[in-house]
Order: C-alpha cells, then structure tokens, then sequence
C-alpha cells in the first residue's frame, strides 16, 4: 500500500502544468530578439536558434497559416485581416513587433489578441465580414 501512495505521489508531481497564454510583452520581446538576429536572403531567413527566437517563429507561422485556413475561398475572412498572398513570415514578425512597440496597452494582451490586432491594423480587408450584411441594392427611383 506505501508503494501505490509513493507512485501516486511520484506521479502526481510529475504531471504536466496547465498551459498558460502568453502575453504579448513577452511575444514582442521574443519576435525583437529574432529580428535582431535574423539575415534575410529573398524569401530565405537565418536566425540565431535559441528558445525565444524559435517561440516567436513557430508562434507566428501558426498565426500565418491560421490566417490562410481563414481566407480560403470566397468566403468572407473570419479572423478580419486579409494578408498579402506573397508576404512573408519575416513580415508578419516586424508587423507584430512595430504595432506592440507603439501600442503598449496591446501588450497586456495575450500574444494571440496582439497578432490578430497588429494584422487588423497592417491587412485589413475589403471583404465584407462574417457579421455584415452586404449593401441591399435600392430599386430605382420613380420619375
């Protein structure tokens, strides 16, 4: 019996911590430090290979593709941003750190809400949105 309660104990210490959000403070930071290290070649990017840099750009290539999934189709894009069909990874990464360095009040945020703001504002789109209702055509006027 002393051995089944020291393996639960055991175990229960090793069990995973809940996830937590990341804050758009430390986003920021992390994608400046990939910026600072970064040597872009066309559409080819070197950076330094470090826990930060490698979190800012797995980060953002998540944001990236899930923007893409968003925008297919003809439908209008639910995340609100429409970007460009030949950016970059390299640009969203700059986009994300001007728009949390002018906006500090947008780095309490977590780092998703900051990405999707710091989109919103670079990308917005001329599509209408999921919740507009496209303009009704009048009839014409009577003479």
């Amino acid at each position: 019996m002393r051995h089944i309660l020291l393996a639960a104990a055991l175990a229960a210490g090793l069990a995973p911590l809940p996830a937590a959000a990341v804050e758009g403070t430390q986003l920021v930071a992390q994608c400046r430090s990939l910026l600072r290290s970064a040597k872009v070649t066309g559409r080819q990017v070197d950076f330094r290979q470090d826990p930060d840099t490698v979190a800012c750009w797995s980060f953002m290539g998540a944001v990236q593709d899930l923007a893409a999934v968003a925008e297919s189709g003809d439908a209008p894009p639910l995340l609100r941003t429409c970007l460009p069909p030949d950016g970059t990874l390299i640009q969203l990464v700059r986009t994300v750190v001007a728009y949390g360095s002018t906006r500090p009040a947008a780095q309490r945020e977590s780092a998703g809400v900051l990405a999707l703001l710091a989109l919103r504002d670079a990308y917005p789109c001329d599509r209408p949105q999921p919740d507009e209702k496209p303009p009704v055509a009048k009839p014409p006027a009577k003479p």
